[in-house]
């Protein structure tokens, strides 16, 4: 079983180990078959953060579709081909009430047909926020500045900092995953 990542980073890679871990018996047909894992740098993916679930979404869709044509163009190919992205939900973008929730977006696809999967939310404080979404400043600015303020580890990523290291990225993703590649795992439930 080969399972491509359209992802070099090594959150997102181990969390398709992890995932896989839990549903795979219900996927494969030999139980010691050892999957292999293989992530890909996937041109043209953007660099800025989701705003919106469509930003989310897409990124991961556009993920796949890109890794299947680099692989096609390679002359390989996966079983399962895993595109994940994480950034903000912005809600009630003008004004006062303008919140934004940290998401975690998973597609899965065969080559054939694919799905979403969702890794929960958790609202962004506004120190956090706001400067992303209104200046533009890079998320990864932000969490410096605001981690070095407060003394707190950014190891987890923003997951670990509004979680206080409960949650991280690769948690997050791990939901996600599961919930994408139900249809393919609980084919009772979908078909």
């Amino acid at each position: 079983m080969r399972i491509a990542i359209g992802s070099s980073s090594t959150t997102e890679i181990a969390a398709a180990r992890e995932a896989w871990k839990i549903f795979s018996a219900s996927l494969t047909q030999d139980p010691h078959e050892e999957p292999e894992f293989i992530g890909y740098t996937v041109s043209g993916t953007s660099a800025q953060i989701a705003m919106s679930v469509r930003d989310l979404m897409s990124a991961s869709l556009d993920r796949v579709e890109t890794l299947i044509l680099q692989l096609k163009r390679e002359r390989t190919e996966a079983d399962f081909y895993v595109g994940l992205e994480s950034g903000f939900n912005v809600v009630d973008s003008q004004g006062p009430r303008q919140m934004a929730f940290l998401e975690s977006w998973a597609y899965i696809s065969d080559g054939h047909r694919g799905h979403f999967g969702h890794g929960g939310g958790i609202v962004v404080p506004h120190g956090i926020a706001d400067p992303v979404i209104d200046r533009g400043i890079s998320l990864s600015i932000v969490l410096d500045r605001f981690s070095s303020e407060r003394e707190i580890s950014t190891e987890n990523g923003l997951w670990g900092i509004l979680t206080k290291d409960i949650l991280s990225a690769q948690h997050a993703f791990v939901i996600a995953l599961i919930a994408a590649f139900a249809p393919f795992y609980n084919l009772r439930a979908f078909s």
